[in-house]
Protein backbone atom coordinates (compact mmCIF):
# COMPACT_ATOMS: atom_id res chain seq x y z
CA UNK A 1 0.00 0.00 0.00
CA UNK A 2 3.09 2.36 1.07
CA UNK A 3 4.46 1.59 -2.59
CA UNK A 4 1.53 2.27 -4.58
CA UNK A 5 0.99 5.40 -2.74
CA UNK A 6 4.61 6.83 -3.27
CA UNK A 7 3.98 6.08 -6.85
CA UNK A 8 0.92 7.82 -7.38
CA UNK A 9 2.92 10.47 -5.44
CA UNK A 10 6.06 10.63 -8.18
CA UNK A 11 3.36 10.31 -10.95
CA UNK A 12 1.42 13.37 -9.87
CA UNK A 13 4.56 15.02 -9.31
CA UNK A 14 5.97 14.43 -12.73
CA UNK A 15 2.23 15.31 -14.42
CA UNK A 16 1.69 18.94 -12.45
CA UNK A 17 5.35 19.47 -13.48
CA UNK A 18 5.23 18.85 -17.60
CA UNK A 19 1.74 21.19 -17.08
CA UNK A 20 3.47 23.94 -15.49
CA UNK A 21 6.41 24.15 -18.00
CA UNK A 22 4.03 24.23 -20.95
CA UNK A 23 1.82 26.89 -18.60
CA UNK A 24 4.02 28.55 -15.93
CA UNK A 25 0.62 30.67 -15.48
CA UNK A 26 -1.19 27.58 -13.96
CA UNK A 27 1.76 26.94 -11.41
CA UNK A 28 0.17 28.19 -7.83
CA UNK A 29 -3.33 25.72 -8.88
CA UNK A 30 -1.34 23.20 -9.50
CA UNK A 31 0.66 23.72 -6.64
CA UNK A 32 -2.32 23.87 -4.70
CA UNK A 33 -3.77 20.91 -6.10
CA UNK A 34 -0.69 18.63 -5.64
CA UNK A 35 -0.84 19.36 -2.19
CA UNK A 36 -4.42 18.58 -1.89
CA UNK A 37 -4.39 14.95 -3.72
CA UNK A 38 -1.16 14.35 -1.65
CA UNK A 39 -3.00 14.35 1.56
CA UNK A 40 -5.74 12.60 -0.13
CA UNK A 41 -3.21 10.32 -0.90
CA UNK A 42 -2.27 9.41 2.65
CA UNK A 43 -5.97 9.26 3.75
CA UNK A 44 -6.23 6.20 1.70
CA UNK A 45 -3.92 4.21 3.41
CA UNK A 46 -6.11 4.47 6.82
CA UNK A 47 -9.36 4.43 5.45
CA UNK A 48 -12.20 1.74 7.00
CA UNK A 49 -15.40 1.21 4.63
CA UNK A 50 -18.06 -0.65 5.11
CA UNK A 51 -18.47 -3.21 2.09
CA UNK A 52 -21.01 -2.90 -0.10
CA UNK A 53 -22.67 -6.06 -1.15
CA UNK A 54 -24.40 -5.97 -4.33
CA UNK A 55 -27.40 -8.91 -4.70
CA UNK A 56 -29.91 -9.51 -7.11
CA UNK A 57 -32.64 -6.55 -5.25
CA UNK A 58 -29.55 -3.99 -6.13
CA UNK A 59 -28.60 -5.54 -9.02
CA UNK A 60 -32.18 -4.72 -10.13
CA UNK A 61 -32.70 -1.49 -8.88
CA UNK A 62 -29.61 -0.08 -10.80
CA UNK A 63 -31.13 -2.14 -13.94
CA UNK A 64 -33.65 0.58 -13.11
CA UNK A 65 -31.45 3.84 -13.18
CA UNK A 66 -30.41 3.85 -9.35
CA UNK A 67 -26.81 3.94 -8.69
CA UNK A 68 -25.15 1.65 -6.70
CA UNK A 69 -24.40 3.44 -3.70
CA UNK A 70 -27.77 4.83 -1.82
CA UNK A 71 -26.79 8.92 -1.03
CA UNK A 72 -28.70 9.18 2.59
CA UNK A 73 -27.74 5.16 3.20
CA UNK A 74 -23.57 5.28 2.87
CA UNK A 75 -21.80 5.18 6.11
CA UNK A 76 -18.43 6.77 5.52
CA UNK A 77 -15.36 7.09 7.83
CA UNK A 78 -16.21 10.26 9.61
CA UNK A 79 -13.62 10.62 11.40
CA UNK A 80 -10.85 10.40 8.17
CA UNK A 81 -12.82 12.58 6.54
CA UNK A 82 -12.85 15.11 9.09
CA UNK A 83 -9.22 14.57 9.73
CA UNK A 84 -8.30 15.42 5.85
CA UNK A 85 -10.99 18.12 5.86
CA UNK A 86 -8.58 19.86 9.00
CA UNK A 87 -5.59 18.98 6.87
CA UNK A 88 -7.06 20.65 3.95
CA UNK A 89 -8.00 23.89 5.67
CA UNK A 90 -4.12 24.11 6.81
CA UNK A 91 -2.95 24.06 3.20
CA UNK A 92 -5.55 26.61 2.22
CA UNK A 93 -4.75 28.78 4.87
CA UNK A 94 -1.16 29.35 3.21
CA UNK A 95 -3.56 31.02 0.17
CA UNK A 96 -3.67 34.90 1.53
CA UNK A 97 -6.91 35.39 -0.33
CA UNK A 98 -8.51 32.32 1.23
CA UNK A 99 -6.75 32.26 4.82
CA UNK A 100 -9.36 34.93 6.34
CA UNK A 101 -11.95 32.55 5.46
CA UNK A 102 -10.26 29.64 6.78
CA UNK A 103 -9.83 31.09 9.99
CA UNK A 104 -13.45 31.81 10.20
CA UNK A 105 -14.16 27.95 9.26
CA UNK A 106 -11.52 27.19 11.93
CA UNK A 107 -13.66 29.07 14.82
CA UNK A 108 -16.88 27.55 13.58
CA UNK A 109 -15.45 24.27 14.34
CA UNK A 110 -13.70 24.45 17.58
CA UNK A 111 -17.52 25.94 18.91
CA UNK A 112 -18.98 23.07 17.17
CA UNK A 113 -20.82 24.99 14.49
CA UNK A 114 -20.94 22.13 11.91
CA UNK A 115 -21.90 18.77 12.74
CA UNK A 116 -20.21 16.41 10.15
CA UNK A 117 -22.31 13.81 9.42
CA UNK A 118 -24.56 16.17 8.12
CA UNK A 119 -22.23 18.14 6.07
CA UNK A 120 -20.57 14.92 4.71
CA UNK A 121 -24.42 13.62 4.02
CA UNK A 122 -25.35 16.65 1.90
CA UNK A 123 -22.31 16.39 -0.39
CA UNK A 124 -23.36 13.25 -1.29
CA UNK A 125 -27.04 14.24 -1.38
CA UNK A 126 -25.97 16.91 -3.43
CA UNK A 127 -27.98 19.10 -0.91
CA UNK A 128 -27.00 22.76 -2.73
CA UNK A 129 -29.41 24.26 0.12
CA UNK A 130 -27.76 23.01 2.95
CA UNK A 131 -24.23 24.62 1.70
CA UNK A 132 -26.21 27.48 0.86
CA UNK A 133 -27.59 28.10 4.35
CA UNK A 134 -24.17 26.93 5.79
CA UNK A 135 -22.38 29.64 4.22
CA UNK A 136 -24.61 31.87 5.03
CA UNK A 137 -24.22 30.89 8.35
CA UNK A 138 -21.05 30.92 8.76
CA UNK A 139 -19.92 34.01 6.53
CA UNK A 140 -17.72 31.38 4.55
CA UNK A 141 -18.05 31.36 0.26
CA UNK A 142 -20.07 28.71 -0.29
CA UNK A 143 -17.55 27.62 -3.12
CA UNK A 144 -14.86 27.31 -0.41
CA UNK A 145 -17.52 25.11 1.82
CA UNK A 146 -18.15 22.87 -1.39
CA UNK A 147 -14.55 22.73 -2.07
CA UNK A 148 -13.52 21.27 1.13
CA UNK A 149 -16.90 19.01 1.84
CA UNK A 150 -16.13 17.58 -1.86
CA UNK A 151 -12.65 16.84 -1.34
CA UNK A 152 -12.84 15.64 2.13
CA UNK A 153 -15.24 13.14 1.06
CA UNK A 154 -13.92 12.20 -2.21
CA UNK A 155 -10.94 9.76 -1.15
CA UNK A 156 -13.94 7.83 0.21
CA UNK A 157 -15.95 7.40 -2.37
CA UNK A 158 -12.74 6.86 -4.74
CA UNK A 159 -12.47 3.48 -2.38
CA UNK A 160 -16.16 2.68 -2.94
CA UNK A 161 -15.70 3.17 -6.36
CA UNK A 162 -12.75 1.02 -6.69
CA UNK A 163 -14.24 -2.08 -4.61
CA UNK A 164 -17.94 -1.79 -6.81
CA UNK A 165 -16.26 -1.41 -10.52
CA UNK A 166 -16.50 -4.87 -11.52
CA UNK A 167 -19.99 -5.08 -10.48
CA UNK A 168 -20.87 -1.98 -13.49
CA UNK A 169 -21.69 -2.94 -16.84
CA UNK A 170 -20.53 -0.49 -19.04
CA UNK A 171 -22.64 -2.15 -22.37
CA UNK A 172 -25.77 -1.23 -20.12
CA UNK A 173 -25.21 2.07 -18.06
CA UNK A 174 -25.44 4.74 -21.00
CA UNK A 175 -26.59 7.24 -18.13
CA UNK A 176 -25.40 10.48 -17.72
CA UNK A 177 -24.66 10.19 -14.09
CA UNK A 178 -22.43 8.17 -12.24
CA UNK A 179 -23.72 4.38 -11.62
CA UNK A 180 -21.55 4.24 -8.23
CA UNK A 181 -22.61 7.50 -6.42
CA UNK A 182 -25.16 9.44 -8.69
CA UNK A 183 -23.12 12.50 -9.19
CA UNK A 184 -22.90 14.07 -12.29
CA UNK A 185 -19.66 13.90 -14.80
CA UNK A 186 -17.36 17.02 -14.98
CA UNK A 187 -14.94 15.92 -17.12
CA UNK A 188 -14.92 13.30 -20.35
CA UNK A 189 -12.00 11.11 -21.57
CA UNK A 190 -11.34 9.21 -24.46
CA UNK A 191 -9.91 6.11 -24.21
CA UNK A 192 -8.75 3.09 -25.99
CA UNK A 193 -10.42 3.18 -29.78
CA UNK A 194 -11.68 6.15 -28.93
CA UNK A 195 -14.42 5.25 -26.63
CA UNK A 196 -16.24 8.15 -24.74
CA UNK A 197 -15.74 8.21 -20.76
CA UNK A 198 -17.47 10.53 -18.74
CA UNK A 199 -15.63 11.00 -14.69
CA UNK A 200 -17.70 11.24 -11.68
CA UNK A 201 -17.18 14.18 -10.02
CA UNK A 202 -17.17 13.17 -6.52
CA UNK A 203 -15.44 9.15 -7.07
CA UNK A 204 -14.16 9.83 -10.02
CA UNK A 205 -15.85 6.73 -11.45
CA UNK A 206 -15.56 6.37 -15.42
CA UNK A 207 -18.46 4.84 -17.43
CA UNK A 208 -19.09 4.83 -21.11
CA UNK A 209 -20.55 7.13 -22.99
CA UNK A 210 -22.12 7.92 -26.77
CA UNK A 211 -19.75 10.16 -28.22
CA UNK A 212 -22.20 12.24 -29.90
CA UNK A 213 -24.36 13.29 -27.48
CA UNK A 214 -24.55 16.36 -24.75
CA UNK A 215 -24.23 14.76 -21.17
CA UNK A 216 -26.48 17.28 -20.00
CA UNK A 217 -29.54 18.12 -21.79
CA UNK A 218 -29.06 14.66 -24.11
CA UNK A 219 -28.71 16.72 -27.28
CA UNK A 220 -27.90 14.31 -30.26
CA UNK A 221 -28.28 16.72 -32.80
CA UNK A 222 -24.28 16.69 -34.66
CA UNK A 223 -25.63 20.44 -36.01
CA UNK A 224 -25.46 21.28 -32.27
CA UNK A 225 -22.76 19.72 -31.61
CA UNK A 226 -18.92 20.78 -31.80
CA UNK A 227 -15.69 20.89 -29.59
CA UNK A 228 -12.35 23.65 -29.58
CA UNK A 229 -8.80 23.66 -28.86
CA UNK A 230 -6.02 25.23 -28.41
CA UNK A 231 -3.58 25.33 -32.10
CA UNK A 232 -0.73 24.11 -29.09
CA UNK A 233 -2.48 21.06 -28.02
CA UNK A 234 -3.65 19.84 -30.93
CA UNK A 235 -6.83 17.35 -29.72
CA UNK A 236 -5.14 16.27 -26.34
CA UNK A 237 -7.34 18.77 -24.35
CA UNK A 238 -10.88 20.19 -25.89
CA UNK A 239 -13.92 21.85 -25.18
CA UNK A 240 -17.43 19.96 -26.05
CA UNK A 241 -19.81 22.55 -26.39
CA UNK A 242 -23.51 21.91 -26.91
CA UNK A 243 -25.44 24.72 -28.45
CA UNK A 244 -28.84 23.66 -27.36
CA UNK A 245 -28.34 24.28 -23.47
CA UNK A 246 -25.19 26.31 -24.26
CA UNK A 247 -22.74 23.79 -21.87
CA UNK A 248 -19.40 22.04 -22.18
CA UNK A 249 -17.33 20.00 -20.55
CA UNK A 250 -14.17 19.09 -20.86
CA UNK A 251 -12.25 16.26 -22.59
CA UNK A 252 -8.95 14.52 -22.08
CA UNK A 253 -7.68 12.34 -24.97
CA UNK A 254 -5.41 9.49 -23.52
CA UNK A 255 -5.25 7.11 -26.41
CA UNK A 256 -1.76 5.63 -26.26
CA UNK A 257 -0.45 7.54 -23.46
CA UNK A 258 1.18 5.65 -20.91
CA UNK A 259 0.63 8.65 -18.57
CA UNK A 260 -1.00 8.26 -15.38
CA UNK A 261 -4.72 10.37 -15.38
CA UNK A 262 -5.35 12.03 -12.46
CA UNK A 263 -8.50 14.13 -13.35
CA UNK A 264 -8.44 16.78 -10.55
CA UNK A 265 -5.19 17.79 -12.17
CA UNK A 266 -6.35 17.36 -15.81
CA UNK A 267 -9.00 19.99 -14.57
CA UNK A 268 -6.76 22.53 -13.14
CA UNK A 269 -4.40 21.77 -15.73
CA UNK A 270 -6.45 23.16 -18.57
CA UNK A 271 -8.12 25.95 -17.26
CA UNK A 272 -7.44 28.07 -20.36
CA UNK A 273 -10.63 25.72 -21.95
CA UNK A 274 -12.45 27.39 -19.02
CA UNK A 275 -12.14 30.47 -20.46
CA UNK A 276 -12.67 30.18 -23.97
CA UNK A 277 -15.56 28.25 -23.22
CA UNK A 278 -16.98 30.47 -21.03
CA UNK A 279 -15.56 33.71 -23.08
CA UNK A 280 -17.87 32.15 -25.99
CA UNK A 281 -20.81 32.35 -23.84
CA UNK A 282 -21.00 28.52 -22.77
CA UNK A 283 -21.01 27.40 -19.18
CA UNK A 284 -19.83 24.19 -17.49
CA UNK A 285 -22.76 21.90 -17.36
CA UNK A 286 -24.40 20.69 -14.13
CA UNK A 287 -26.85 18.18 -14.06
CA UNK A 288 -29.79 18.32 -11.15
CA UNK A 289 -31.31 15.38 -9.68
CA UNK A 290 -35.03 17.03 -11.03
CA UNK A 291 -32.93 16.17 -14.40
CA UNK A 292 -32.24 12.46 -13.94
CA UNK A 293 -36.05 12.28 -13.20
Amino acid sequence: MEEKRSNVIAELNQKTDRIIEARPSHKEVLGFIEEVITEQCRMKSTLRTVPVKVGSERAKEMSEGFPLLGKRELCPDIASAIKLFKRLCRVLSRDHQASFEVKRLNQAIRRKEIDFAEFLEAVGAQDGQYFSTLSEKLKVSEELLLFLARNSLKPILETYADDLRETVHQEQWWRNYCPICGSPPFLARLRGEGERFLVCSLCSFEWRFPRLMCPFCGNEDSKGLRYFHTQKEGGVNRADVCDKCKSYIKTVNTRGSKEEFIPLVEDMGSLHLDLLAQKEGYGRGVQTQEEKG
